[in-house]
């Protein structure tokens, strides 16, 4: 099967996007977050899906001092000593969980119902939750990471592209692009250089291979092309780097 080949040059324009609100009741486009020691306020909403599973998630023990669950609600430990509830009864699936060397922020991946993402709560701004897509990769001082998500069905909470800002009070969403990548296969973070340029790649093209391979095994065999979004003045730009 063949992909599309994907626009060499994509120009974006600088977005300090409004992805994340901080409210006790609003965080970005998600109604769940709340501040709460007791989570009770979090289960109040009329809106919310009925718990997909029988059982509370399990998390490993190395995490269990940052976060706890219970069937309906996942509770998470802040660095001011408070604790921030998650409204869970959408997400049928929680895993791959992980925390920041410095332990300020805290990450998970989620499915639901036509939905699948990943989310990453920094410890200092509780009241905001951050939708990556898949885990994003920090640049060398940490004080910024990325990530990119593009799912076959669409349904990813990034589909895109996006950038973030570590400040010392919370972290800001500097960049957001979710036009062209439609074209692109497992698109993945590979590194940054400097705090302006962040290695990227995918697969535009892979062979169905023999009936017994995995998609994984397809994916290994297939040739990744590499590309860089960089930032130029205000703009951010994504090139195709393999061009000549």
């Amino acid at each position: 099967m063949v992909m599309r080949k994907p626009i060499k040059v994509i120009l974006a324009s600088f977005v300090v996007a409004s992805l994340c609100v901080p409210s006790v009741t609003l965080a970005m486009d998600d109604e769940s977050l709340l501040s709460s020691t007791n989570c009770k306020e979090v289960l109040e909403s009329p809106d919310q899906s009925e718990i997909q599973r029988e059982e509370p998630v399990t998390i490993p023990g190395e995490y269990r001092d940052i976060a706890s669950f219970t069937k309906s609600t996942m509770r998470i430990k802040v660095l001011s000593g408070g604790v921030t509830c998650f409204d869970i009864r959408d997400w049928n699936v929680v895993e791959q969980f992980w925390i920041s060397g410095d332990g300020r922020f805290f990450g998970f991946h989620t499915f639901g119902l036509e939905a699948d993402g990943h989310h990453v709560v920094d410890r200092i701004a509780p009241n905001i939750i951050l939708e990556t897509g898949l885990r994003p990769v920090f640049s060398d001082d940490a004080t910024m990471f990325a990530a990119a998500q593009r799912t076959g069905a669409g349904w990813g909470n990034l589909e895109g592209l996006g950038v973030w800002r570590v400040g010392p009070d919370g972290t800001e969403s500097v960049y957001k692009f979710n036009n062209g990548l439609l074209d692109g296969l497992d698109w993945r973070v590979d590194s940054w250089t400097g705090n302006d340029e962040v290695r990227l790649s995918t697969i535009h093209e892979f062979a169905l291979g023999e009936d017994s391979d995995s998609f994984e095994e397809i994916l290994a065999q297939s040739k990744r092309y590499n590309y860089r979004l960089i930032k130029r003045g205000t703009d951010w730009e994504l090139e195709d780097i393999d061009e000549p």
